[in-house]
């Protein structure tokens, strides 16, 4: 089963039309933990979709490692982290919450922070300190999709 869904979510689809994964799909399990939990298909899908690369920066936390391109979610509400869109005027705010979605875009060693570009376009930097309230977002559990 694990083969079956990285393969659909890496290539096989490709087939039937042009689905970015990252885009255009979303795996779902019904629970976190086992062979076909949330926990280990981020793993696998991790690995296939954004593997390793000099170019790219990691962060390791919490047992979990983070890579500049992974999708992640946002797993509680954060009604203080500083956020800004620059498209299609500027906008700023405060307020991400749980369960939005976005995309690992820099990871800053020296500053030791994270920047993540959510689904609608907002930016905002997370210390280190904070990568305990995201999680890769490959594959999500049921219950997480039915608040979005």
């Amino acid at each position: 089963m694990v083969y079956q869904v990285v393969s659909l979510s890496s290539n096989r689809l490709s087939k039937f039309g042009d689905y970015d994964f990252f885009e255009h799909i979303q795996v779902l399990s019904p629970t976190k933990k086992g062979e076909l939990g949330t926990k280990e298909l981020n793993r696998v899908l991790q690995e296939t979709l954004n593997p390793p690369s000099e170019f790219k920066s990691e962060k390791h936390s919490m047992g979990v490692i983070f890579r500049e391109q992974d999708k992640i979610m946002q797993i509680r509400n954060n009604y203080d982290i500083y956020w800004e869109r620059k498209e299609p005027e500027y906008e700023y705010g405060s307020g991400v919450f749980n369960g939005e979605m976005g995309i690992i875009e820099k990871i800053d060693e020296v500053e030791k922070q994270v920047k993540i570009r959510f689904d609608d376009d907002k930016e905002a930097w997370y210390a280190f300190s904070d990568l305990d309230q995201i999680e890769h977002a490959y594959a999500i559990t049921i219950h997480k999709a039915q608040r979005k």
